[in-house]
């Protein structure tokens, strides 16, 4: 019974897949996008799961504004691209009981997240969908 739950255990494991990180983060600053939108959904046990429009101005969420209800809300609900890279380092650093991560093949950003702390924490878990990266101009001023 032990070697069957020791290698449920295993299947599980987080793969450390920095190679696959690395190269996508490399690209994605390649873009040298530093004022950016994009579209941010994030499922998780937590406040406010509606597709966002995330506005990033200097590398700082500068805004938000749920896609559901058009209303801005605060900008702690949203990340940055390198907030996502950062939280999947971060995953594989700790480990996470769960680490898949994919990412653009023509701007390197991280499409979809799915992270699950460890299993015998319950609601620790949140998935990242992320899309529509595209570059914006900086407020006059």
């Amino acid at each position: 019974m032990l070697a069957v739950a020791a290698s449920c255990r295993d299947t599980v494991a987080p793969e450390p897949k920095t190679s696959d990180l690395d190269k996508a983060h490399q690209l994605w600053r390649a873009q040298n996008l530093h004022t950016y939108a994009f579209t941010l959904q994030r499922s998780c046990f937590c406040a406010n799961t509606h597709r966002l429009f995330v506005f990033v101005a200097s590398d700082t969420v500068a805004g938000v504004l749920d896609l559901e209800t058009l209303e801005s809300v605060d900008p702690h609900l949203g990340q940055t691209v390198d907030d996502l890279f950062a939280f999947i380092q971060d995953a594989i650093d700790r480990p996470a009981q769960l680490i898949h991560a994919e990412y653009d093949a023509a701007k390197g950003f991280p499409t979809v997240i799915d992270y699950d702390g460890a299993a015998q924490i319950a609601d620790d878990e949140i998935s990242f969908r992320a899309s529509d990266v595209h570059p914006i101009s900086p407020p006059p001023g």
